[in-house]
């Protein structure tokens, strides 16, 4: 029996040090004059077969897949990734710095061409669709994505715009009213209007307008999608005051309708329950925590292996 014990210590041990990705220090690009400018690197230990370009929610930094295993996961399955500081990617000036910071490290890390898997969490799976369309409307080479992850994001900046003031009307109290203020004043400013009066902005930089009868920039969605949401609609009601109309949901499965309808059938939406918290236990549907990471990482792996 202690002969047996010692061997399964052994044996965890073992998997722990290769599920470990080797981690460098936070590196900031201080002539990119963003708020992504910063990335911290996890490496497998032999050469990468591809990278995995993590974004995070906005107010982040570079270390918040720190507490997710996502990154140990890649690296055993012999994938690098970094993750990078926020951004609302509602500027433009966003996407070729994020682009710069691709660059340097598919450089030095020697990534074959093509093997780019983008993931990201609300303002960062906004970036992360932004991205795809960035290198299809601009090549992007040997950086153009070969998948796309994108959990809980706001993808239609029209229906973003009209939830925040449907809440706003709604006025209760609990409902995050500060944050439907900031979300508008920081749409003015980035579009130069509502949806009304600076259509333009708003078609051109939204992921997707399901008031246009093509979706808007969805078209240029042709790769591998996946897009995760936990619609957990009773929670909301009770604790955020929230509903459909003024949740992401809607915009996951609309979205995942359309580019099946463009002819992208590997175009997928996973909806969860129960799994969204946040690191101190706390319930929250608009968590990373929704993804199972196992599963992602082995989807991401067989993507780079086409």
């Amino acid at each position: 029996m202690r002969t047996y014990l010692l061997a399964v210590l052994l044996a965890l041990c073992t998997a722990t040090a290769v599920a470990q990705a080797v981690t460098g220090d936070v590196i900031c690009r201080k002539e990119l004059k963003t708020s992504n400018n910063c990335y911290r690197l996890y490496k497998p230990d032999r050469q990468p077969v591809g990278l995995v370009v993590l974004l995070p929610k906005y107010g982040e930094d570079a270390n918040a897949f720190q507490r997710f295993r996502i990154v140990q996961l890649l690296a055993q399955q012999g994938i690098a990734s970094i993750a990078v500081s926020h951004a609302g990617y509602l500027f433009d000036d966003d996407l070729p710095a994020l682009l710069a910071v691709v660059k340097d490290v598919a450089a030095a890390e020697k990534i074959p061409a093509g093997k780019i898997v983008v993931a990201g969490i609300s303002a960062g799976g906004t970036g992360a669709l932004r991205y795809v369309q960035h290198c299809a409307i601009n090549d992007c080479g040997a950086l153009k994505p070969a998948a796309v992850v994108s959990v809980d994001a706001p993808l239609d900046f029209e229906h973003w715009w009209n939830s925040q003031e449907i809440n706003l009307r709604r006025a209760h109290p609990d409902s995050h009213l500060d944050e439907s203020k900031t979300i508008l004043e920081v749409l003015r400013m980035a579009m130069g209007g509502s949806p009304k009066d600076a259509r333009a902005a708003y078609r051109a930089r939204s992921p997707f307008l399901a008031s246009e009868p093509d979706g808007g920039n969805a078209k240029l969605i042709t790769i591998p999608t996946r897009l995760y949401t936990e619609p957990d609609i009773s929670w909301m009601l009770e604790n955020w005051k929230h509903d459909y109309y003024t949740s992401n949901a809607i915009d996951q499965a609309a979205l995942v309708l359309h580019l099946r309808a463009l002819g992208n059938t590997r175009a997928e939406l996973i909806t969860t329950s129960g799994k969204g918290h946040n690191p101190d236990g706390k319930r929250n549907p608009h968590s990373w925590t929704i993804v199972d990471e196992e599963e992602l990482a082995q989807w991401i792996t067989t993507r780079l292996s086409e």
